[in-house]
């Protein structure tokens, strides 16, 4: 590549040198400056862009994005009714998001150091869990539980998670330990209101299971079997 930047400049150069001598009747010293001027000038025209190559810029690739949760492939039995109104989709969404959130409850009531608090906190959570499971024994029953799964269980979850936070503190004053004398009162009402609740729906089951048997001792009587 140099040599041929050389030849290729001296023969422009040269070009240059006879045309002054014989073209513009120049004098040689003028004629050799006009050759020489042009020799450098194509050096430079054919001069490689620069001489050293570009180190290759270490791109870091760009973090691949977390891929997002995928749902759980609908079943097509979801939009099957288990019960008037309610689909079996939907009953297993209430019976799974209630017992993460009974969960949750479990959790925090297991840090409490109070023992007797602890130990309402997961009374209340084992009635709430047998609150689920029968919803799956009998959904029907949970028409009748929408104030249970809309207030009592979030007020529940809020009650103890803030009793929590606040018999941490090393430092109580009169007021905030009459506060969770009130609060641990309220647990054991919150237990028992949880415990009646489910009696009532264990209740319901034992009249409709009485009533199935009292029609089938009936038609058996009517129909001499």
């Amino acid at each position: 590549m140099k040599t041929l930047r050389i030849i290729l400049s001296s023969i422009i150069g040269l070009t240059f040198l006879a045309l002054f001598l014989e073209g513009f009747n120049s004098s040689f010293p003028v004629a050799l400056a006009a050759g020489g001027i042009t020799f450098l000038t194509g050096m430079l025209m054919f001069s490689p862009s620069g001489n050293k190559k570009s180190k290759p810029q270490n791109i870091k690739p760009r973090p691949k994005p977390n891929p997002k949760p995928k749902k759980a492939p609908k079943s097509a039995d979801d939009d099957e009714f288990v019960c008037d109104g309610i689909t079996r989709g939907e009953l297993n969404r209430i019976v799974r998001d209630g017992k993460a959130q009974v969960s949750r409850i479990e959790d925090v009531g297991l840090k409490i150091m109070n023992h007797k608090v602890r130990i309402d906190v997961l009374e209340i959570c084992t009635a709430a869990n047998d609150i689920f499971n029968n919803f799956i024994t009998d959904p029907l029953d949970i028409k009748t539980s929408r104030r249970f799964l809309l207030y009592y269980l979030d007020t529940t979850e809020r009650i103890v998670s803030k009793y929590y936070e606040l018999s941490k503190s090393t430092y109580l004053s009169d007021d905030a330990k009459k506060t969770l004398k009130n609060v641990e009162s309220t647990l054991v009402l919150i237990k028992d209101s949880f415990r009646s609740h489910l009696k009532k729906l264990t209740d319901n089951d034992i009249m409709d299971l009485e009533a199935e048997v009292t029609v089938l001792k009936n038609t058996i009587k009517r129909e001499g079997i």
